[in-house]
């Protein structure tokens, strides 16, 4: 469309109601040429229309359905969210904003469709469908409460089970760590809708998850024998495999490289680190990231995430954080797990879950969450709406939050009696120990360190999105290291952190002395059991998806650099000067390393 009836048009030109109705007959004739897939002539005709009225409902959805068949995305984009925004009958806003946000969850990007499924919600709130899609893009943004709360209204309204609803409310309850609700509505959905791939795949990830491993391959073993083609359950099974350290079975079953897509490519890369070919996996690997880079274009990109910290360093200071008022003592004391991704904060919540008196509270209700709530109870942005709380009743609001952070795990206590600690992993934290300091003056921080170029190298092998896409390639992930150590590092200079750094070098060589290392650290006695490094003990759920991967405490991985960097001499050497700065701070220069 010419850019003065597209993005540059000025909508108080558009025609009114009675003018776009005159349209309608001629937008029917596009709609039927489409349906017939003569989508030249279905394309002219909708241009011509929306030349003359560019607020037409039906052109423009015609005309959106040809450029994504043509996969024309920043146009079906811009039509899309026309559509979306015009005025309208409630039902048809609903239905407008309803389709954009499936169509962008069906391209993944569930953050950029939270606030065309909110429309479509508030727009029709008694319609299942729309809490359906706002459910599925809660849960799959990580506000899976939110998301769960949405997909019981889509039952309630339905007025009966739905095999679809309850498949993705059951993947929701597995996100939360709930298995055993997860795996009996998984077998209800599953009987309602037998021929359900994913809903197969989704009980058989709540199986593993439980530890139930061999029950889990069956089944997976079952559902390919069904649905030998399915791309999804053959990677499932192929995940399976390397969580049980079969990577030839895993390369087996992937096939030939040239027609593997950027996650099966990254799993071949991590079935050749198992083998120990280091140059096979390197080569796939970065076959995986350019292969990303190319379809989707997304490079690392730190705008926001430098705009943050630079927001948070100027305001989280030891002279404004000290006037502000704190929360008292609540029912339990939560520990915060800090490290990077793949830094070994999960492998040690497992092991502190096997002890009594601990329980996994993994990313539950992140403190991230709090910090928006608190530009609801305060006035203007985070962080310096938090000066509101120097005035008056707004002293409570530190009080009002943490009892926020806190309902979620009452339910972890319950489920555990004699809960005195809930650890906290949220990949978040890093960047709100501010708050933190202001809720739990006195919370244990655990900082799980490992050699950086351990963590880049683990990282790029992941099917993993992270921040501002860091995981696009290695100079990415090294600068988003660094952000996440900067930040640290300012909130240890001007914050009394009850801070612990532990290595997971030192936790996979003597796991029993760095565990009692850091009990004594939080004041908590316990002797360790026998076999604690077996990491097999039963636990309580609600158990953290990364249960799934519970093995025995082994070294394969420390210090795992090292021989690819002996094989390839120049592998870090785009990120050394990003990297080595922090290499010499964490002191593993002093190491040998």
């Amino acid at each position: 469309m010419r850019a003065l009836r597209c993005c540059q048009a000025d909508r108080e030109q558009w025609p009114g109601q009675d003018a776009v109705t005159l349209l309608d007959e001629k937008a029917a004739e596009a709609t039927r040429l489409f349906n017939k897939k003569e989508h030249s002539e279905a394309e002219a005709l909708a241009l011509t229309i929306l030349d003359a009225a560019p607020n037409q409902r039906a052109a423009l959805r015609v005309l959106f359905e040809v450029r994504n068949a043509q996969r024309r995305i920043k146009a079906a984009d811009a039509l899309g969210a026309r559509l979306a925004g015009l005025p309208g009958p409630p039902a048809l806003r609903a239905l407008a904003s309803g389709q954009y946000a499936q169509y962008l969850v069906g391209q993944g990007r569930h953050a950029e469709a939270l606030p065309f499924a909110a429309a479509a919600v508030k727009a029709a709130p008694k319609v299942a469908q729309t809490h359906h899609v706002l459910g599925v893009v809660f849960t799959e943004t990580g506000a899976v409460l939110a998301g769960e709360r949405h997909y019981r209204q889509a039952l309630a309204l339905l007025g009966r089970e739905d095999g679809m609803v309850l498949g993705n409310l059951a993947w929701n309850l597995k996100l939360q760590g709930r298995l055993s609700d997860a795996e009996a509505l998984y077998e209800k959905a599953l009987t309602l809708r037998p021929d359900n791939p994913r809903g197969v795949g989704g009980r058989a990830q709540v199986i593993f998850t439980k530890g139930e491993r061999a029950r889990a391959d069956a089944l997976l073993d079952e559902a390919l024998a069904c649905w030998p083609q399915d791309r999804m359950l053959r990677l499932l099974k192929v995940m399976a495999d390397l969580a049980c350290q079969r990577p030839q079975a895993a390369l087996e079953r992937l096939g030939p490289p040239e027609a593997q897509m950027p996650p099966e490519l990254l799993a071949r890369g991590r079935a050749f680190m198992q083998l120990g070919q280091k140059q096979e996996a390197i080569s796939a690997i970065a076959a995986a990231r350019m292969t990303q880079r190319e379809r989707t274009g997304k490079v690392y990109q730190p705008a926001a995430l430098l705009a943050r910290v630079a927001r948070d360093e100027a305001y989280f200071t030891a002279d404004r954080v000290r006037h502000l008022p704190r929360a008292g003592t609540g029912p339990f004391m939560p520990v915060f797990l800090l490290g990077f991704p793949r830094a070994g904060s999960s492998l040690l919540e497992q092991l502190l879950a096997q002890l009594p008196g601990f329980a996994s509270g993994d990313e539950t209700a992140p403190v991230a969450e709090l910090a928006r709530a608190a530009e609801g109870l305060l006035s203007g942005g985070y962080p310096e709406c938090l000066d509101e709380m120097l005035v008056g009743e707004a002293a409570r609001v530190p009080n009002q939050l943490r009892q926020m952070y806190e309902a979620p795990r009452q339910k972890i206590g319950l489920a555990r009696p004699g809960v005195q600690f809930i650890t906290d992993r949220a990949a978040s934290n890093v960047w709100h120990l501010g708050l933190i300091k202001l809720l739990y003056p006195e919370a244990p921080v655990i900082h799980v360190l490992r050699h950086p170029y351990d963590l880049v190298l683990s990282n790029i092998a992941q099917d993993r999105k992270l921040e501002g896409d860091a995981q696009a390639g290695l100079p990415g992930l090294a600068q988003y290291f660094a952000l996440h150590a900067r930040m640290i590092r300012h909130y240890r200079g001007q914050l009394t952190l009850r801070y612990l750094p532990v290595r997971y070098e030192d936790l996979v060589m003597d796991p029993d002395a760095v565990v009692s290392r850091v009990l004594t650290f939080i004041g908590m006695e316990a002797a360790l059991p026998s076999g604690f490094a077996l990491n097999n003990r039963p636990v309580a759920e609600p158990l953290p998806a990364h249960f799934a991967g519970r093995e025995a405490v082994h070294r394969r991985s420390a210090w795992r650099f090292k021989d690819y960097q002996a094989a390839m001499p120049n592998l870090f050497s785009e990120v050394a000067p990003v990297l080595d700065p922090w290499v010499r701070e964490f002191g593993y220069e002093e190491r040998g390393a």
